[in-house]
C-alpha cells in the first residue's frame, strides 16, 4: 500500500465508529407505493437521521419474478434500511418532534386527514415539509391527476424523456420510445427531495423557521438533466431519437461491439477524436469524421457510412485492450460494458462500502451500500432483517 493509500484508509476506515451528520434530525415519511419518497428517507437515513416509516402493505408487494426477503419486496426491503416503523396513530404523536416529514401521497390526501402543511404549518412552524409527487401540489395539472396512482414509468412518459429514447435505426413499429432505466424518474425525484429538504434545514438553522418544499417527480428528469430538452432549443430542431447517444456526436459517442465485449466510447472533443482513431489504429479517419459530422444535416449517408467503417475496426480489439490503450495515453475515455454479476464480485466495491453484504433468514443477501464518502461523517447503511 503506498502512503497515499494508507492516509485515505486511514481518513475513511474505522465508519461504524464515527459520528453521523444529521444525528438528531428525526424524519417521518409517510410514502405509500411512491418509492421516490422512500428514497428520499433513505438517503437522509445513510446520512444519520432517525427515520419513521409508516409502512404500506401495497409497496410491501412490489418485487421482481415474485421474490421477497422476510415477506417483503425487494424494492421495499432495500428502501426500508435504517428505519422505523410506526402506525399512522403513532406518526401522529411524533409530530411536535419532527424536523422534516416527507409526504408521498399526493397533493390534499395528509391535509384530508388533518395532517397537511397548511395545518401542521402554525402548529409546528420549525417543521420542514417535503411533498414528493407526479405533478407537485401546486399548478393545473397537480389538479388535474391528483388522483393518479404515482409511477416511475408515466413520470418518464409525461416529461417527454421517454420520447428521445428508442433506437431511431429500427422501421416502424419497433422505434418506439423506451424508459430510461429502472426508477429514475424516482430516484432523481428522491434525490432532489433529500437535498432540498437539507437546504431547508440549513435555512432553519438561520431563521428558526421550516418550510414547504415541493418535488414534482415528472419534472426531475427534464429539470436535472436540461440538456436532453434544452437541445432541441439551441438546435433550433427536436433531437433525433436515439438509445445512448447524441445524434451530433454518432460514431464516437456510443456503444460498439469489440472483438470480446461491449465498448462505451465517450468520445467528443476534437483532441480525443483523434485520439481515438489513433488507438484504432486509423488516423486517416479523424478528418472524415470532422468533415462528416459538418455536413450531418445535408447528408447523413456519410457518417453512417463512417460509422460502419469505424465499428469494423473496433471489432478487431480486445475491449481491454482498447481500455488500456485510452489510460496509457489519458484520452479519450473508453469502458467495458461490465454486467451487474462482475460488478458485485469485485472486492474494491466491498472496500469502498458501495455494496454490503449480509445473513437475512438464513439468506445471503447483497445490498446497496451508501455513496456518502466523508471522512469525518460517513454515510452507514443500516440495513432491516
Amino acid at each position: 500500500m503506498s502512503d497515499k493509500e494508507e492516509i485515505l484508509a486511514k481518513l475513511f476506515g474505522d465508519r461504524e465508529a464515527k459520528p453521523s451528520a444529521l444525528e438528531g434530525v428525526k424524519v417521518l415519511e409517510i410514502c405509500g407505493a411512491n418509492f421516490g419518497c422512500r428514497i428520499a428517507g433513505s438517503i437522509l437515513a445513510e446520512l444519520g437521521a432517525e427515520v419513521y416509516s409508516v409502512p404500506d402493505e401495497d409497496a410491501k408487494r412490489i418485487t421482481p419474478h415474485g421474490v421477497t426477503i422476510e415477506g417483503v419486496g425487494i424494492p421495499y426491503f432495500v428502501e426500508s434500511r435504517g428505519k422505523k416503523e410506526v402506525t399512522f396513530e403513532e406518526a401522529k404523536g411524533l409530530l411536535p418532534e419532527l424536523d422534516m416529514l416527507l409526504d408521498g401521497l399526493g397533493p390534499g390526501k395528509l391535509y384530508a386527514m388533518g395532517i397537511g402543511y397548511p395545518q401542521l404549518a402554525d402548529r409546528y412552524p420549525r417543521l420542514i415539509y417535503v411533498a414528493i409527487s407526479q405533478f407537485g401540489h401546486f399548478g393545473r395539472k397537480a389538479e388535474e391527476y391528483v388522483d393518479m396512482p404515482d409511477s416511475d414509468l408515466t413520470s418518464q412518459a409525461y416529461n417527454g424523456y421517454m420520447a428521445m429514447l428508442g433506437n431511431p435505426m429500427l422501421p416502424e413499429p419497433y422505434s418506439y420510445p423506451i424508459r430510461a432505466g429502472i426508477w429514475l424518474a424516482w430516484a432523481f425525484a428522491g434525490a432532489a427531495a433529500a437535498l432540498s429538504a437539507l437546504a431547508a434545514y440549513w435555512a432553519r438553522m438561520r431563521t428558526g423557521r421550516g418550510q414547504f418544499v415541493d418535488v414534482a417527480v415528472n419534472e426531475v428528469l427534464s429539470v436535472v438533466h436540461p440538456y436532453q430538452i434544452g437541445a432541441s432549443f439551441v438546435l433550433g430542431a427536436p433531437r433525433q431519437r436515439s438509445p445512448t447517444i447524441d445524434a451530433n456526436l454518432l460514431v464516437t459517442y456510443t456503444t460498439a461491439k469489440a472483438k470480446d465485449s461491449f465498448v462505451a466510447l465517450a468520445t467528443v472533443i476534437w483532441p480525443e477524436i483523434e485520439a481515438f482513431f489513433d488507438i484504432i489504429g486509423r488516423p486517416d479517419l479523424a478528418e472524415r469524421w470532422r468533415r462528416a459530422l459538418e455536413a450531418w444535416e445535408k447528408d447523413p449517408a456519410q457518417l453512417k457510412e463512417l460509422e460502419r467503417e469505424v465499428f469494423a475496426e473496433v471489432a478487431k480489439f480486445r475491449g481491454e485492450d482498447l481500455v488500456k490503450a485510452s489510460r496509457e495515453r489519458g484520452k479519450p475515455p473508453i469502458a467495458v460494458v461490465k454486467s451487474i454479476e462482475w460488478v458485485a464480485s469485485q472486492p474494491h466495491w466491498r472496500m469502498r462500502g458501495a455494496i454490503v453484504e449480509l445473513e437475512c433468514g438464513g439468506r445471503r443477501v447483497l445490498a446497496p451500500g451508501t455513496p456518502f464518502m466523508m471522512s469525518e461523517t460517513p454515510g452507514k447503511v443500516r440495513l432491516k432483517c
